[in-house]
C-alpha cells in the first residue's frame, strides 16, 4: 500500500505515482487512518493493491479532475457535490463529528467558553473555506456565540492532520479537528469534547465511483468490501 499525502506538489507526485492494474483512491487528509486501515485490510483479503492521496478537499479534487486513474474518492456529500466531481455510484461510510481538542498541558475548563478565556492562547482549525472539519468548526464557534471572542486567536492551518501535530506537539493550546482523527491522538493530548451536532451541518462521509471506473473489477471488489462487517467495524473503531 503506497500512500501519498496531499499538499504543494501533488501534481508532480502524481505523475510519476499511477502504475497500471492497482486501485486508485483519493480522499480529505482528515480520513486518512481510516481509509489506510480498510486498504490494508482489504488488500490482505484480494489481490489488488491500493494506493492513495490525502489532502485538502479542493486540491485533491483538482488532481481527479487532471487524472484519468483515481477510481474511488471519499469525503464529505455536502462537498463533493459542490465540488462537481463526476461519479455514478456512491457507498455511505458513517456520520462525520467535530471534535473540540484541548493540548496536553492544557488547564482550561472542557466547554467552547473556554476558548475566550485567558488560559486558551492559540486555537487550531483547519481551513474555513476548503476543508470540512474547518468549515464545521467555524460554523459551531458562531452558533456557540464564542466566535467573536477569540476569532484572533484562531490559527488556520491546511488540514485536519495539520491541527492534530501541532496539539500533539503543544504548539496549540486548543483545536477543532474531527472524531476520526482524534482517536489517533488521543493518548498524546489532554481532554476532548464531542461538539454539539446541533452546532453545524450534518457531515455525511461517503466514497464515490468516478465517472466510467464503475466496471472495473478492483472497484467492484472494494464496493463489496466497505459493505463487508469487517468493514462496517473498521469505520466504527475509527469514530464513524
Amino acid at each position: 500500500m503506497k500512500k501519498l499525502f496531499g499538499g504543494l506538489g501533488l501534481g508532480l507526485l502524481l505523475s510519476s505515482w499511477l502504475v497500471a492494474g492497482d486501485l486508485y483512491m483519493a480522499g480529505g487528509a482528515g480520513y486518512k487512518r481510516p481509509l489506510e486501515a480498510i486498504a490494508k485490510a482489504f488488500e490482505a483479503k484480494s489481490s489488488h493493491q491500493v494506493k492513495m492521496m490525502f489532502g485538502n478537499m479542493q486540491q485533491v479534487s483538482a488532481q481527479i479532475k487532471e487524472s484519468d486513474k483515481i477510481s474511488l474518492f471519499f469525503g464529505d456529500e455536502k462537498f463533493i457535490q459542490k465540488l462537481g466531481i463526476p461519479h455514478e455510484e456512491k457507498v455511505e461510510l458513517g456520520e462525520g463529528k467535530l471534535m473540540l481538542v484541548f493540548s496536553k498541558d492544557s488547564k482550561a475548563a472542557l466547554e467552547m467558553a473556554s476558548l475566550a478565556t485567558p488560559l486558551v492562547k492559540s486555537v487550531g482549525i483547519p481551513d474555513t473555506k476548503s476543508a470540512i472539519y474547518g468549515i464545521a468548526g467555524e460554523e459551531a464557534l458562531r452558533r456557540s456565540g464564542v466566535w467573536e471572542k477569540m476569532s484572533d486567536k484562531l490559527k488556520v492551518l491546511q488540514t485536519v492532520p495539520q491541527v492534530s501535530a501541532y496539539l500533539v506537539s503543544g504548539d496549540l493550546d486548543a483545536g477543532l479537528i474531527n472524531k476520526t482523527d482524534y482517536i489517533g491522538i488521543k493518548e498524546k493530548v489532554g481532554q476532548a469534547l464531542e461538539v454539539d451536532s446541533k452546532l453545524y451541518s450534518p457531515i455525511k462521509i461517503i466514497g464515490v465511483v468516478l465517472k466510467g471506473k464503475e466496471g472495473e473489477a478492483e472497484v467492484r471488489a472494494m464496493l463489496e468490501f466497505l459493505k463487508s462487517p469487517e468493514a462496517r467495524e473498521i469505520l466504527r473503531a475509527h469514530g464513524l
